[in-house]
């Protein structure tokens, strides 16, 4: 089947991505990339081929502790279904009881490039008595309005007490409904193992490339919305490429920052320290150069607002190191010699002002 080799193809491709100028530059990324590379394939396999009908669009969960991609955020639900920005639709479900729901639109143009099509939240939303709520995605109206370049609806949410707070849940369907789907046919299959392909290999791109940018910027990268601002909160040039920060589907209730680190020695730390405005959720994790959160299972590779124990306004630290130095806030590497540490703030009513400083272990313990 020539599709297959295609298939094929782009996975070696995506492989040379890894093995190349801006990929693994380790032993161990190496192996981790092609890890990644399978993790990648096995979202997209669900996402564009068993569920990649947008005429019967059913909700994917991109995330877990063990697929992982676009600098996800340990603990937080993604779930993403194709649409058509031609077609209309209706997303029902219950709202649970998560510090925050969220629905995000996407519009990707001829050459793969995406856009924020849409956003809408838990704060934009009507809910009934019992939390049950109906969202209708449709052209030029609805709740959401869809543009003809729109590709895919991302849900998120994320949670502050994980312990206690309930899932939102949701299904999404057609309007009118298409009905159960026809027998399977090559052309179709055809089609979505090329839509596979490329989506493996765009998305390994993507990520190498926005670490590399990320590695040649000195400073820590505030976003707010769609915009860069500084410090103190004024329109600042983008650092990076934005087309290469939209690829990778961030959403605009979300504000990001962080800081590239290369070589870190055993002897060295990184400490953050800085205030987070007031928001509904902030969290400071390590990524990867393929922009995976770490083992977050068995590491402390990524903290919550409620790990750190500060309120807004008030200053934190937490140190960034191979070991645990004790008598920290500590967020571990599991040994990375380079990795992005990502700072992100949920509906913030102001401006993240954070520093990163690499210093000494020994300058840490006189602290």
């Amino acid at each position: 089947m020539k599709a297959w080799d295609g298939l094929l193809e782009r996975l070696a491709e995506a492989a040379a991505v890894v093995e190349g100028p801006i990929g693994a530059q380790t032993e161990r990324e190496r192996a981790e990339g092609h890890r990644h590379l399978l993790r990648i394939l096995s979202i997209a396999t669900e996402m564009l081929v068993e569920k990649g009908d947008p005429e019967r669009p059913e909700f994917t969960r991109w995330m877990s502790a063990h697929r992982k991609m676009y600098g996800d955020n340990p603990g937080t639900v993604y779930d993403a279904a194709i649409i058509e920005g031609s077609r209309s639709y209706v997303i029902r479900g219950n709202r649970g009881s998560c510090a925050y729901l969220g629905f995000c639109l996407y519009g990707t143009d001829d050459k793969g490039a995406k856009r924020i099509a849409g956003n809408l939240d838990d704060d934009e939303m009507t809910f009934s008595a019992d939390g049950s709520f109906e969202l209708h995605l449709q052209p030029g109206g609805g709740d959401l309005s869809l543009d003809p370049d729109v590709t895919e609806v991302m849900v998120r949410q994320y949670f502050v007490d994980p312990e206690n707070e309930q899932q939102a849940t949701y299904t999404i369907e057609q309007v009118p409904g298409a009905g159960p789907p026809p027998p399977l046919t090559e052309e179709v299959l055809a089609a979505r193992l090329e839509r596979l392909g490329d989506y493996v290999r765009d998305t390994v791109e993507a990520e190498a490339t926005l670490s590399a940018l990320s590695a040649s910027i000195a400073t820590a990268v505030f976003r707010a919305g769609n915009e860069y601002v500084d410090a103190d909160g004024n329109p600042a040039p983008p650092p990076v490429d934005l087309a290469a920060v939209v690829r990778v589907m961030p959403t605009p209730a979300i504000q990001y920052s962080g800081q590239w680190f290369d070589n870190l020695r055993d002897d060295e730390a990184i400490v953050i320290e800085g205030t987070v405005p007031t928001c509904r959720y902030w969290s400071i994790s390590l990524l990867s150069r393929f922009m995976e959160s770490g083992d977050w299972v068995h590491h402390p590779v990524a903290l919550t607002g409620r790990d750190v124990g500060l309120a807004a306004g008030q200053c934190f630290r937490v140190v960034v190191s191979h070991a645990d130095p004790g008598g920290v806030t500590w967020l571990a590497t599991t040994g990375l010699t380079s990795a992005n540490l990502a700072v992100r703030a949920l509906k913030a009513d102001g401006v993240l002002d954070l520093q990163f400083t690499r210093i000494p272990l020994t300058d840490l313990e006189r602290s």
